[in-house]
């Protein structure tokens, strides 16, 4: 049986194995004040330039599904382009219903290719 540390750091490796990096487009394709979105494992995610600064987002809207990456961003607010529902791209806060949070995810630029993390369903 494991002690608790040992549970603790067994739990917390088989966590960061559930991350992964998955390349969403070439770096030169995203430029400021543009967003790309990506369906992985049945999921649309979305990466938006907001004046340089790349940020990941669940790709869909909570309202009707409706893709963001499609919206229009002003200001750091996309707006689903379907029926006007507004997030902030860099906390994934709704702006037009208090309980419609979107999940943020790390994004990087590696080898001129934007790049989001996803943590996979399964292990934990």
């Amino acid at each position: 049986m494991l002690g608790s540390q040992e549970t603790f750091q067994h739990s917390t490796r088989i966590r960061s194995l559930n991350k992964r990096w998955f390349k969403v487009c070439p770096s030169a394709d995203l430029k400021p004040g543009r967003a790309r979105s990506i369906r992985l494992l049945g999921r649309r995610f979305a990466v938006f330039n907001i004046d340089g600064t790349l940020h990941g987002l669940d790709g869909d809207c909570k309202h009707m599904k409706s893709s963001l990456a499609g919206g229009k961003l002003e200001n750091g607010i996309v707006e689903c382009s379907m029926h006007g529902w507004r997030y902030n791209v860099t906390t994934g806060e709704c702006l037009t219903n208090d309980h419609s949070q979107l999940k943020t995810w790390p994004v990087k630029i590696e080898d001129n290719h934007v790049f989001i993390e996803i943590e996979l369903p399964g292990l934990v």
